[in-house]
């Protein structure tokens, strides 16, 4: 179990590197001939949950989607820098990607379960990984559904097709499915966008919870919902980032115009 810190003061500068989740050096990323990220330097603490905020188009995604290398995916993408996640640098050679991304959880926007069975969307992963022992499987597939927050409205209907599902239980399914492979690290990309308001709540409750046993990093264009559910936020602009500190103070006493200014609506 990671050990938990008290992060009320902390200044995110100011990381120890056993409190450091992800650490981000001198990160620069192109597609192609286009200049994405500039020079990203930061720290993101363990089993706390970090926000990334700014316009549309200034990076936070692709930034996010660095953690775990699904920019890999994208073709023509070059990066430059360091990012060490618990200490190793996710873009050395040697690195096994399938690894880290199973370590490195991700959710995106709008809910991806697989056309298959609830029970086989959960175990997906586990089976990739050689998980075959039924026994063991039931048990992982049931307490990534607790995990989530879904065992009890499924648990009677596990080998039904998981597109019976609502908006909000398919979002909370995928991230059961991310859970089940026990990430260290879990991102999320826009993961309530999609959502109405009861449901985004109930999602909001359940990163709070899960921060106990991993890391969060979330992207959201809700300035009211990073403030509502993150411990530290950063604000990005044009591939930069402007402000990075406890979201306390980033969005009561911003010390960059620009941070006060998109947070007090002036732009964006």
């Amino acid at each position: 179990m990671l050990k938990l810190f008290d992060y009320e003061k902390t200044d995110v500068s100011q990381l120890t590197d056993e409190q450091t989740a992800i650490k981000v050096s001198g990160l620069n990323l192109k597609f192609g001939k286009k200049q994405v990220l500039h020079n990203i330097n930061l720290r993101i603490p363990k089993n706390q949950i970090t926000a990334f905020i700014g316009q549309s188009g200034c990076g936070k995604s692709t930034l996010l989607s660095c953690f775990n290398r699904m920019n890999d995916l994208a073709g023509d993408c070059k990066v430059s820098g360091k990012i060490l996640v618990h200490g190793r640098n996710v873009y050395s050679k040697r690195e096994n990607v399938s690894k880290l991304r199973a370590s490195v959880g991700m959710v995106f926007q709008k809910p991806n379960p697989f056309p298959m069975n609830i029970y086989d969307n959960v175990s997906y992963g586990l089976k990739l990984q050689g998980r075959v022992v039924r026994r063991e499987m039931d048990d992982a597939v049931e307490q990534a559904l607790k995990d989530a927050a879904l065992w009890d409205e499924v648990k009677e209907r596990l080998f039904e097709p998981a597109s019976i599902l609502s908006g909000g239980q398919q979002q909370r399914l995928v991230i059961a499915r991310a859970l089940a492979l026990k990430p260290s690290i879990l991102l999320l990309d826009e993961p309530t966008s999609a959502l109405d308001p009861l449901t985004t709540l109930i999602i909001e409750e359940l990163m709070g919870a899960l921060k106990k046993r991993c890391t969060i990093v979330i992207v959201t264009h809700n300035m009211q919902q990073a403030a509502r559910v993150s411990d530290y936020t950063a604000f990005l602009h044009q591939g930069e980032v402007v402000e990075y500190s406890d979201s306390d103070s980033l969005f009561t006493l911003p010390q960059k115009k620009q941070t006060e200014d998109y947070i007090t609506g002036r732009y964006g």
